[in-house]
């Protein structure tokens, strides 16, 4: 859906703000890099357990995910 997609960019944008690659990310997940694409291009959704994931990986908060 265009919200997946939405969330995915700004998941991307935010990764490469802070110089990490898919890999990266997944390492700091504990996920497969394949579904750190799937997510970044909105073909997988996030349930709440994994937006946590993927923020700590990150560095930010939760709600800094959500670009609405």
């Amino acid at each position: 859906t265009r919200k997946n997609w939405q969330l995915g960019r700004h998941i991307r944008k935010i990764r490469k703000a802070k110089g990490l690659t898919q890999e990266d990310v997944g390492e700091r997940m504990g996920v497969n890099t394949s579904w750190v694409g799937r997510i970044e291009t909105g073909r997988t959704t996030p349930g709440l357990k994994l937006l946590g994931k993927i923020a700590r990986a990150l560095d930010v908060k939760v709600k800094d995910l959500i670009p609405y």
